[in-house]
């Protein structure tokens, strides 16, 4: 069982409620920030509970306050008819402590989807740039197990330890191509003139996360996400030189009011999309060399 560097008592004190929220077979492990190694003084406990089955949202909270205390101010979420995820979000010893729950027969679709280069992003409030399906994998990949007791989640990351070529090459033909239709579109370049930073910014945020897929993708590195996701790019092999302060260069590009500073964000996207479209050329070249 994981606990080291956990807030307070969580393994004792909050795994065995978790347990109980699930019908039949089922895996408990740590996500995010923990998982990573790269949490902070802000940084919340993310729990991942996989199974066929939970409780209903008003069972589990009253589980919680039960086990914690009143002072957990729990809030849970889902459907309670059928389950495709939810979760029970609280506090824990002053951390807050958001447990995810995930339907574990979705997550092997999911994973089959994958492994064959059936790629989705779903339109979510709670992400910038909608939920990729391939997070997921990302996810599995990461996670620390607590509690395995069918072999569910070990089954997972073992069947994902390598990166999934046809993920590869869908990830990148998809998101490449999306990259490279807006620097050079009318639509972008007029209202660069017009000085219209709205329309402009959201189409360079839309380069910009496309051009991230392709970058990770490259690497065989599964996209863990939005949040912090630059201080993984730091670690990644191939990237265009400098590729993480462009970025950072590239959505926040000063005087936002200024046409000149919107007409040098497109000139630094037309370069961003050019340096990673020749590393995917590269690789290629290289691929096929090798076969030679």
């Amino acid at each position: 069982m994981m606990s080291g560097g956990l807030p307070g008592n969580l393994a004792n004190d909050v795994i065995p409620l978790l347990r109980q929220f699930c019908v039949g077979e089922y895996g408990i492990a740590i996500g995010g920030s923990y998982a990573k190694g790269i949490s902070d003084a802000q940084s919340d406990v993310d729990v991942y509970v996989f199974a066929k089955q939970i409780l209903p949202c008003g069972q589990r909270s009253a589980l919680i306050e039960q086990g914690i205390g009143t002072l957990a101010q729990v809030i849970s979420w889902g459907n309670d008819a059928e389950f495709v995820e939810g979760g029970t979000d609280f506090w824990y010893v002053g951390r807050k402590v958001e447990c995810w729950f995930r339907n574990a027969q979705r997550i092997e679709k999911t994973l089959q989807m994958c492994e064959e280069g059936r790629i989705e992003r779903a339109c979510v409030v709670w992400t910038v740039m909608g939920f990729y399906n391939y997070v997921a994998l990302s996810d599995i990949h990461v996670m620390q197990i607590v509690e395995d007791p069918y072999g569910i989640l070990g089954r997972w990351k073992a069947r994902i330890a390598e990166y999934p070529q046809a993920l590869r090459k869908a990830i990148m033909g998809r998101y490449l191509a999306e990259a490279q239709f807006w620097p050079e579109n009318f639509h972008y370049r007029s209202a660069v003139e017009r000085g219209d930073i709205l329309y402009t910014s959201g189409i360079v945020q839309q380069v910009v996360y496309a051009l991230i897929q392709v970058v990770f993708a490259l690497n065989r590195v599964y996209f863990p996400g939005e949040k912090k996701v630059g201080v993984v790019l730091e670690k990644l092999a191939l990237q265009p030189q400098e590729f993480n302060q462009r970025i950072r260069e590239l959505v926040y590009p000063g005087n936002a009011g200024s046409i000149a500073h919107l007409r040098a964000q497109r000139e630094a996207l037309v370069g961003l999309v050019h340096d990673v479209k020749k590393l995917v050329e590269d690789g290629d070249n290289m691929q096929e060399s090798g076969k030679q």
